[in-house]
């Protein structure tokens, strides 16, 4: 074995979850943001955790609000999920500029992505520094599911988007 980079590390675990970070800006409209830093962090009490860069308009809207939704994206999300992974929300509208299909769910006010298979609400219990980035625990407030969706998963040290049978 020889020691290797990030980049490398990332490519050789393939494939890697994606969640789209759903969140509410300062002026109340909605912000995706793709992140495969995300895992489940607990069972009782039901938590998961992700990371993004500091600077990220979706860490600031979490920590102003304390709230997000995490979806599993769907197939028809790929484009829009590689888009929103390339700009910020801070300097516009990405969804006014790449719409997708939104649903809300009954008891939240974040709307999510019609085609996603499972979707958590989360309410922020800590921010942990993380280098370059901050970890965000969080409580599972509610957990959805559509097993008839299927999920988009990261491959080749981030680089692409693809369901599990299809690398």
């Amino acid at each position: 074995m020889k020691e290797i980079n990030f980049a490398q590390a990332a490519a050789l675990t393939s494939p890697n979850p994606l969640v789209l970070v759903c969140t509410k800006k300062e002026n109340g409209l909605l912000n995706m943001a793709p992140v495969s830093f995300a895992m489940f962090a607990s069972v009782s009490p039901f938590m998961l955790a992700f990371a993004m860069a500091k600077p990220s308009n979706t860490g600031a809207n979490i920590r102003r609000t304390g709230k997000a939704v995490l979806v599993t994206p769907g197939l028809s999300l790929k484009d829009a999920a590689m888009a929103y992974g390339s700009t910020t929300g801070s300097q516009g509208d990405k969804l006014a500029q790449i719409p997708v299909p939104l649903q809300s769910l009954e008891g939240i006010d974040i709307q999510i992505p019609e085609d996603s298979r499972a979707a958590f609400a989360v309410t922020l219990v800590q921010t942990i520094d993380a280098g370059d980035h901050y970890l965000y625990l969080c409580n599972i407030d509610k957990a959805l599911g559509d097993e008839t969706k299927e999920a988009l998963l990261a491959w080749e040290g981030y680089t692409k988007l693809s369901p599990a049978g299809e690398k």
